[in-house]
């Protein structure tokens, strides 16, 4: 198991974020993008040693998260290194325990219900101008495609489910392991 130690680096690299990047600028509700919570889900494993909280934080952030972040990356041509830090920390701590003990066939439905669920989580929560996980309008290179918010939100789901399980195929595959280990079934 990975050690303890991880888990709450992973929890200073998000307060890092949170401090430097996010409340100087008022952005503070921009940390419940899915990904930042899916970082604090895959910390909360790591502290707990329970590997399905730490497979789940690596398949969201392999399959949704990374995703979102590099395409976020190419519309404003801008990032920070806590940003790199909250994206990558986490592949790396997650990719550790998938080859340590496989990926279980659940992981990329959990992570697709838990991008649903963080979109309506930040419809209500966040504030519109911050446009938290594409929850108040598009993805601005798209706007014109789908300009209602409902097809807002079905596209993004569906790209997401697209993006989540192509991912979690292209992973089994590079893995060359079962489906399903003993380790993962729970």
């Amino acid at each position: 198991m990975t050690p303890r130690w991880v888990g709450v680096l992973l929890f200073v690299i998000l307060v890092l974020h949170a401090v430097i990047s996010k409340m100087p600028f008022g952005l503070l509700p921009e940390m419940l993008y899915a990904c930042h919570v899916a970082t604090a889900v895959l910390a909360v494993g790591v502290l707990l040693e329970r590997p399905a909280l730490v497979l789940f934080g690596f398949s969201f952030h392999l399959g949704a998260g990374v995703w979102g972040y590099l395409f976020d990356l190419c519309e404003t041509g801008t990032t920070t290194w806590t940003s790199v830090l909250v994206h990558i920390t986490p592949l790396v701590v997650g990719a550790l325990e998938v080859r340590r003990s496989g990926l279980p066939r659940w992981a990329p439905w959990a992570s697709f219900v838990f991008l649903a669920a963080m979109v309506v989580l930040a419809y209500y929560a966040t504030p519109p101008t911050l446009n938290v996980n594409l929850a108040h309008r598009p993805f601005p290179p798209v706007a014109r495609l789908t300009p209602a918010l409902w097809a807002t939100w079905v596209t993004n789901l569906v790209f997401g489910f697209f993006l989540i399980h192509t991912t979690d195929f292209a992973v089994r595959r590079w893995l060359g392991r079962p489906w399903q280990t003993e380790a993962t079934k729970a």
